[in-house]
């Protein structure tokens, strides 16, 4: 009981020093009942920001990114165009499950936010669940991650991906010599070795949310051929070098086999900037 009461009293203290027992109930304060304010455009661009601003570049064969918006685009994986695996748990239900298209009003896919950039910039795109194609593409966006999730259901002790269906995907676009942007969406680091030696770049994109314009804006240079944005995000720790690593090696460092270099590993860890 003491410690409950030691913890109970720290959080009144701080809510004590915030003023919020002081404060009036959310619909008497200034913008309360203001529900036309929620998804403005001042709100929605500064979401954006925070996407391009939390991706991490991870690989970059022959400077591949940003790519030339004037081109053929083929952008493919099962979170393309899916805001509920964008978004996440913790979202608009607990587990992030049961949503729809429309339950997201304002929202943009990656796949829509592509889709804009390119059009933008005078090439095409075309949308699959998988390696086919109308057109043989210059480049192909593999849009892959986990499904969304909360405590318990997100519960794992094997740090990897439970399907491989991207894979796939990434092997048979390769082996037909166009060249791969893996996007990678997760709430956590997971063991991607195999998806980083196949691709040609690779972007850890975590959640972005609404606004997966945001992450066109990073995968694309501007119409004039320009870059509009450095990658700036960095990684928070180490990723598992193997899929069952546990705490107690967690400190060491994501590995993946050099791709000039058959022998050779390249280490690539990234520290909070």
């Amino acid at each position: 009981m003491s410690r409950l009461n030691d913890a109970v009293a720290r959080i009144l203290r701080v809510k004590m020093r915030l003023r919020l027992f002081e404060a009036p109930a959310p619909s008497r304060r200034a913008l309360g009942g203001k529900f036309e304010l929620l998804g403005s455009p001042e709100h929605r661009a500064l979401a954006r920001q925070a996407v391009r601003e939390s991706l991490v570049l991870l690989k970059n064969q022959r400077q591949l990114l940003p790519l030339k918006p004037k081109a053929h685009i083929l952008v493919t994986g099962e979170g393309a165009d899916d805001l509920a695996q964008q978004s996440g748990g913790w979202t608009l239900t607990w587990q992030g499950t049961g949503v729809e298209r429309k339950h997201f009003p304002g929202a943009t896919s990656i796949w829509e936010g592509i889709e804009a950039a390119v059009k933008a910039g005078g090439g095409s795109a075309e949308r699959s669940r998988d390696a086919r194609y109308r057109a043989k593409p210059d480049a192909a966006i593999v849009v892959f991650g986990e499904q969304p999730y909360a405590e318990f259901q997100g519960d794992t002790k094997v740090l990897a991906l439970p399907h491989s269906e991207h894979l796939e995907t990434m092997r048979a676009l390769k082996a037909q010599g166009i060249p791969v942007v893996a996007v990678f969406l997760s709430g956590r680091p997971l063991w991607q070795n195999r998806e980083l030696n196949l691709a040609d770049a690779y972007v850890a994109a975590w959640l972005p949310g609404s606004e997966g314009g945001g992450i066109a804006d990073m995968l694309f240079r501007r119409p004039d051929g320009s870059v509009a944005y450095d990658f700036r995000g960095r990684l928070s720790r180490s990723w598992p070098r193997t899929a069952g690593q546990t705490r107690s090696t967690s400190a060491r460092r994501i590995t993946t086999r050099c791709s000039r270099c058959a022998s050779a590993s390249l280490s690539r860890t990234r520290a909070i900037s």
